[in-house]
């Protein structure tokens, strides 16, 4: 009996694993922050399920962005959130940190910061790209570029930072930093080089095959 329990168990588990493989990605983030935070959320815990701030969180509900309604417990007012509007939300926030990101630029900036750590504070990260820490808080908060929180500070990976510097909203960012000069000269510099490489591969094959 106990045997025949364990099997059924087990066969659950398998059927709940295959459930979950033909799930979408909306629908892993839904079930994700359902079993967090339930079915509906404040906008305090809106905040940290996206991970954003405060403010960022409370101008996503104000300009419609993430629809709620006002729940009253006595004279304490909240937001009450469906937790599906916040998967929608994260996953549209998700999508426009990927558009406008050029391939060749990720390859040449992994090369040109090799030499980097694989996760840089807020102010390595202003070193490294030229712009000011407050400037990179701000793409933080904006959705713009990934961080986590590590120690009450947030910490940007390598990988990360690199995607958001192949894009074009980083070229975008005013600054007359001579660090973003210097990397734009090495960019144009590596590029010209792979090209170079890749040219005369190109030609090298070409002649062994009219060799042969």
């Amino acid at each position: 009996m106990q045997k025949r329990e364990n099997s059924e168990r087990t066969g659950e588990i398998i059927g709940a694993g295959k459930e979950e493989k033909q799930m979408t990605d909306l629908e892993k983030r839904i079930l994700e922050i359902k079993k967090q935070y339930g079915d509906y959320l404040t906008q305090r815990e809106f905040m940290e399920a996206a991970g954003i701030s405060s403010r960022t969180a409370y101008l996503a509900t104000k300009r419609g962005l993430v629809p709620y309604t006002k729940r009253r417990v006595g004279t304490v007012r909240y937001y009450r959130i469906r937790v599906e509007d916040v998967a929608r939300y994260m996953e549209k926030r998700f999508q426009s940190r990927r558009t406008d990101v050029s391939p060749e630029k990720i390859r040449v900036l992994t090369t040109l910061l090799s030499s980097e750590p694989d996760v840089l504070s807020i102010r390595q990260a202003s070193m490294v790209t030229g712009i000011h820490k407050n400037s990179i808080a701000k793409w933080i908060d904006k959705g713009y570029l990934k961080s986590f929180r590590w120690k009450g500070d947030h910490r940007i990976t390598k990988v990360e930072l690199i995607r958001y510097m192949a894009s074009g909203r980083y070229w975008k960012a005013r600054s007359r930093s001579l660090q973003r000069q210097a990397i734009r000269m090495a960019m144009e510099w590596l590029d010209t080089q792979h090209t170079r490489f890749e040219r005369k591969e190109k030609n090298h094959d070409i002649n062994t095959g009219s060799d042969r």
